[in-house]
């Protein structure tokens, strides 16, 4: 029986029909490859360029992840010098001195003192030598929604001396905001230099009932305070005052970006 002969492979011929189809996957593979390399790289030098671990690149910020100076509220203070126009306050003892024009004074010296600092915004319940009513100040704060409200008054009396800060009866508790602004601010103005620390005191001073405060305290809606800096009548608080005028002024400010930075409300880096 004669044997079959074997066919023999025409590799040629392979190539012919199975050539063109490597090449076409071969070129593919090729592409893709390049082309997920690129992007790749493309988004290392993005996140490297904008300092982010690669892992969180794609997180979105919220709001608690904005920086401070971004998400910041703007804070509303309501500066209130006491007294004026026909309503002069305190005198010293030669009756040469007027307390509303320590008040205008220190007052107007505290707006300046707050101006450095971005974000607060001052507004003043007078700014010239006129009578403003207890309600129209207390109108003024709450109907600009203001934040805190100071009252800036001087003291008198026939014997006494010192600084005292005075709040409404009720809100004497240790964490109350209006407990909080006196000590902060007693203790900056302490620090320039007073002739006696008198405290914080609440309600009224001519009073006993626990029910009777200073109407600037009782009828505004935010936390407030009435700083007494000093006795118009006692020599060396009129001095003090005139020698520390600015100071006090910009420990007043001080004082509250301090207590509002403490809180984590605000961010305390002001321009030079």
């Amino acid at each position: 029986m004669a044997k079959r002969k074997r066919r023999k492979i025409r590799w040629d011929r392979v190539l012919i029909v199975f050539g063109p189809l490597f090449l076409l996957i071969l070129i593919i593979h090729v592409s893709c490859r390049n082309r997920t390399g690129e992007s790749v790289s493309e988004s290392s030098i993005l996140v490297e360029s904008m300092n982010i671990p690669e892992s969180t690149a794609e997180t979105t910020l919220s709001g608690e992840d904005v920086p401070a100076a971004q998400t910041q509220k703007k804070f509303v203070i309501v500066i209130d010098p006491g007294h004026g126009g026909g309503d002069g306050g305190a005198v010293n003892q030669s009756n040469t001195r007027f307390e509303k024009d320590d008040n205008l004074r220190l007052g107007m010296a505290v707006k300046e003192a707050f101006a450095k600092y971005p974000d607060i915004e001052i507004i003043m319940t007078r700014e010239t030598d006129e009578f403003i009513g207890l309600q129209d100040r207390c109108d003024i704060a709450n109907e600009a929604n203001a934040d805190f409200f100071i009252s800036l008054h001087r003291n008198s009396a026939e014997e006494g001396n010192g600084v005292e800060i005075w709040i409404e009866s009720d809100t004497g508790s240790d964490n109350a905001w209006d407990k909080l602004m006196a000590e902060y601010i007693l203790d900056w103005l302490t620090e320039v230099g007073v002739s006696k620390r008198r405290g914080i005191q609440n309600g009224f001073r001519n009073t006993a009932s626990k029910d009777s405060n200073y109407y600037v305290n009782q009828y505004t809606n935010m936390p407030s305070c009435l700083v007494e800096m000093g006795f118009m009548t006692a020599e060396i608080d009129n001095q003090n005052f005139d020698q520390h005028l600015n100071e006090y002024a910009d420990a007043i400010a001080g004082a509250m970006v301090e207590l509002l930075t403490d809180k984590g409300l605000y961010n305390s880096a002001a321009p030079q």
